[in-house]
């Protein structure tokens, strides 16, 4: 992990070795102090149960070391420590109220959850204040797709107010060329003329 803007080939701020899963999806998050700084490897979810979201929560906030968030009333997390995470929780979708308290702060953010969506709320501290700021991890399909995937012609189907003429000249065209190099390979030869 680099700072932001730092190029690609700088001394890297912290880094470690990730083991990673075929088909597995994850996030990896600097958490701690900038002293103790380390990688945290978070295992990402991106379905919800239909009707639901799923919300996780994680501690990024160095002035409040405790904090206790809420959402639509509900606690997701009490007394959670700095550099701590939650799993996920199926809460449901709509507009919410998401309220999070510290020691000597307190912090509310009106959210709306995605239905079927995946989000995190991070925990920061923004110009001396505790703030909320979530991330969207998914985004649930509004629409459930019904039959198969429409296949059509690719690159070769007509596009929208494209005439149907035009695509029929244009295979055509291509057959055309293709008997026109069938009959230049069928065409004999002659024998090649060997000197004596």
């Amino acid at each position: 992990m680099r700072s932001a803007g730092a190029a690609a080939r700088s001394k890297p701020v912290v880094s470690a070795a990730v083991d990673v899963m075929p088909g597995g999806l994850y996030t990896i998050a600097g958490l701690g102090p900038a002293a103790g700084l380390r990688l945290q490897v978070l295992h990402d979810r991106l379905t919800a149960p239909a009707g639901s979201a799923l919300v996780r929560v994680i501690q990024a906030s160095q002035r409040q070391p405790r904090v206790t968030v809420t959402l639509g009333g509900r606690v997701l997390a009490r007394a959670l420590t700095f550099g701590r995470f939650t799993g996920y929780h199926t809460v449901r979708q709509g507009p919410v109220t998401v309220g999070v308290t510290g020691r000597t702060q307190a912090a509310t953010a009106a959210e709306h959850l995605a239905a079927s969506g995946v989000d995190t709320l991070v925990i920061l501290d923004r110009s001396g204040k505790l703030m909320i700021d979530r991330l969207q991890d998914a985004v649930g399909s509004r629409v459930t797709p019904v039959g198969a995937a429409p296949k059509g012609l690719g690159g070769t189907a007509p596009r929208p107010g494209c005439p149907l003429l035009q695509w029929l000249l244009t295979a055509a065209a291509c057959l055309l060329a293709a008997a026109g190099a069938y009959t230049w390979i069928r065409r004999p030869r002659r024998p090649a003329a060997h000197a004596r």
